[in-house]
């Protein structure tokens, strides 16, 4: 997580707008400078994958139809228990678990 002594550096990767997800709005700038701060990385496509397993999704809105590119690079995530102003909802995010049958 990105300590709040960080939020306002970040705020162009990570607005508050709705309080209930995120926006990267500049994918290629945010791989290129946040990520590698934080993650042994800079792939964005990782990041997403991490995401995902962590329960987070991918907001597609009804205008972008899911399968049209959106023509601004916006990138908005969201999940059941990230929810601005309730940091105790925090723990209940979770890595998935995969149940490996033999």
């Amino acid at each position: 997580m990105i300590p709040a002594s960080n939020v306002v550096t970040f705020y162009f990767f990570f607005p508050w707008q709705s309080g209930n997800s995120f926006h990267v709005f500049d994918q290629g700038r945010f791989a290129k400078e946040v990520l590698p701060k934080y993650f042994k990385h800079n792939n964005m496509a990782s990041f997403v994958r991490q995401l995902n397993m962590y329960g987070f999704r991918k907001v597609v809105h009804i205008e972008q139809g899911g399968l049209v590119k959106p023509e601004k690079d916006d990138t908005e995530f969201q999940h059941a228990y990230f929810i601005r102003g309730q940091e105790l909802l925090l723990e209940n995010i979770k890595r998935k678990v995969t149940n490996v049958s033999i």
